[in-house]
């Protein structure tokens, strides 16, 4: 048997596993990815990085390439099928981020990019290789892989299952999704399209004979969707005539497709398993939690996944922090899990809805379109921007900041360097109001971090009344606020919510 024990084992080479395979490679920790797919998938599959995700990618260093491949869709729009007037429209623009849109990009150019990143970082994804067994002890966990040469046995440190849907990490640990499994059903292209409404827009079209939905991509390129009834016995997919008719009529005749890329009917599914941590294994993204497409959620909450464990994983596997950091992994995620779960079951419910309760959604969509505040409120949440740890163990706050711990780090407008593009440089961030105790910081965080000093726009929007500090995570959560600058506040806080061994003070 090998014995790689130091190495974290990533099941899965989709936009979750290598989100976390670079980033924990980012974190000097060895890693060996698996896929069992011998090539990549060609199907658009998840197409919509929200504005939380596109921060944490942009840290990673892969935004702007990943700009590049897509299209920057700044609002939401509601069109009444049958006459082509917008119900109502959501603008993301004032969305509390520096990237206040929807990235529209087919997944597999995603994982093109972040490949191509983790390469960069040493890491190689073998393809062709499945896992089929697994058993762990405190130390660490035997896996065995079989791949074109047979099967073969090694020890690794921790496994990340990232192996969507139909996980087999997770049957290997011995756990399940729990929800429903039978939902509405959809008809789906990825195709060219002509059409008289501009890509500037996700359109949901309203109709008697159910909803149509429009994602505009790169180039003339777009993912379609309907809402239909249970597709024929043994129909997997649509044909393209199918498609063209529905949108004929739901989508007003303005929508001509072109020879498609990828046609396939999905049933909506609704689940979760009841843990994210088994000992030294883990579970993200679809391996964890699916749900309904509406909202664009699965992708980004997956990516998020990834980003809270690789930084917490890098600490323990490099020896700095005990293992029972993470056990916050669960504590932060699998709530977050359970609420899109809950909200895409409605979003779904809601975008499906007929007679009278299409009525009311009307009025509702016309209220989020109209109210400013609440077309604020709705773009953050959908942004994931809303989304905090402010109950986690790891969010400590003293005194009188404006911000709380656990929630997203400000990043105003005005700074001179954004927060994202700080934290390219791999760990913590500490951002400190007063220079008077700034040596002793930086002595204090040592090679776990930066300090950088606050500007007036950062100063405003952390509500610091003299000095103060706060520490944002990797993920770019803040861990620690404080309205003190002491250095024995930051000592306490790592050695005690982190779990870091720290050394002596002098």
């Amino acid at each position: 048997m090998n014995a790689t024990s130091d190495t974290v084992l990533v099941v899965g080479a989709g936009p979750v596993g290598l989100t976390a395979a670079a980033q924990l490679a980012r974190f000097d920790v060895s890693v060996r990815v698996i896929e069992a797919l011998e090539q990549p998938t060609t199907e658009s599959r998840a197409v919509g990085v929200h504005a939380r995700s596109l921060e944490m990618l942009a840290s990673l260093g892969v935004l702007e390439r990943l700009k590049a491949l897509g299209r920057r869709i700044p609002a939401l729009d509601v069109v009444d099928g049958r006459t082509g007037r917008s119900r109502n429209r959501l603008d993301l623009g004032d969305t509390a981020s520096r990237h206040p849109y929807v990235l529209d990009v087919a997944q597999p150019d995603t994982e093109a990019v972040l490949a191509e990143r983790a390469a960069e970082l040493g890491v190689v994804v073998e393809r062709g290789v499945a896992l089929t067994a697994l058993s762990q002890d405190d130390d660490g966990v035997d896996v065995t892989l079989r791949g074109a040469d047979g099967e073969s046995t090694i020890r690794v440190g921790w496994v990340l299952g990232a192996d969507g849907g139909h996980s087999t990490t997770r049957r290997l640990v011995g756990t399940e999704l729990d929800g429903g499994f039978h939902g509405q059903h959809f008809a789906m292209a990825d195709a060219d399209v002509e059409t008289s409404y501009a890509p500037d827009a996700i359109r949901m079209f309203t109709h008697p004979d159910g909803m149509g939905m429009l994602f505009p991509l790169a180039g003339a390129r777009a993912r379609i969707m309907f809402l239909v009834d249970a597709p024929p016995e043994g129909r997997t997919a649509p044909t393209l005539a199918e498609m063209q008719a529905m949108a004929d009529v739901r989508m007003g005749g303005a929508v001509k497709m072109g020879t498609p890329r990828w046609l396939t009917y999905f049933e909506v599914h609704h689940a979760q398993v009841p843990q994210y941590r088994f000992g030294r294994v883990f579970l993200a993204g679809d391996a964890a939690h699916i749900h309904s497409p509406a909202g664009a959620q699965g992708m980004n909450t997956g990516i998020q996944d990834a980003a809270n464990l690789a930084w917490k994983l890098a600490l323990v596997a490099r020896g700095r922090a005990d293992a029972a950091l993470l056990d916050t992994y669960n504590d932060e995620r699998h709530p977050v899990g359970a609420m899109v779960v809950r909200t895409t079951t409605t979003l779904t419910d809601v975008g499906t809805a007929s007679g009278p309760q299409a009525a009311l959604r009307n009025i509702a969509m016309y209220l989020v379109g109209h109210v400013h505040v609440i077309n604020n409120a709705v773009g953050s949440t959908m942004a994931e921007l809303t989304i905090n740890y402010r109950d986690s163990a790891l969010s400590v706050h003293h005194g009188r900041a404006a911000v709380k711990a656990g929630e997203h780090a400000p990043d105003p407008a005005g700074t001179a360097v954004a927060v994202e593009d700080l934290l390219t440089t791999p760990g913590f961030l500490l951002v400190v109001s007063g220079a008077e105790h700034e040596a002793a910081l930086r002595e204090v965080l040592g090679d776990l971090g930066t300090v950088v000093t606050a500007d007036a726009a950062l100063v405003r929007a952390y509500g610091w009344p003299i000095d103060g500090m706060a520490l944002i995570r990797p993920d770019g959560y803040l861990g620690l606020v404080a309205d003190s600058a002491h250095p024995d506040v930051l000592r306490d806080y790592l050695a005690t919510a982190l779990r870091i061994a720290m050394p002596s003070s002098s």
